[in-house]
């Protein structure tokens, strides 16, 4: 689940399992036009953030990444998970 609220994004995972040993799940923002830009690793706790409500059309994705995340600054791995968001 993502919530934005208040200048800020919460996101907590409601089901499905944790990522395996040497992976990690990685949270993305893809603004309109944009490239693909990291929030950071996702873990068993809730993740937290300051960030403003992103503009309409604005995807969050979740991929599964290696250990430390990707090696890259895009994307690597499948996406799990995709939602829109924005106003």
């Amino acid at each position: 689940r993502a919530e934005f609220g208040q200048g800020h994004l919460r996101v907590t995972r409601m089901t499905g399992a944790a990522a395996p040993a040497g992976q990690v799940h990685e949270l993305w923002i893809i603004e309109p036009g944009a490239a693909p830009q990291s929030l950071g690793l996702l873990g068993d706790a809730a993740f937290a953030m300051d960030m403003p409500m992103p503009p309409k059309g604005s995807v969050l994705a979740v991929s599964m990444e290696p250990a430390g995340g990707s090696p890259t600054g895009a994307p690597t791995g499948p996406v799990l998970m995709t939602a829109a968001v924005g106003v």
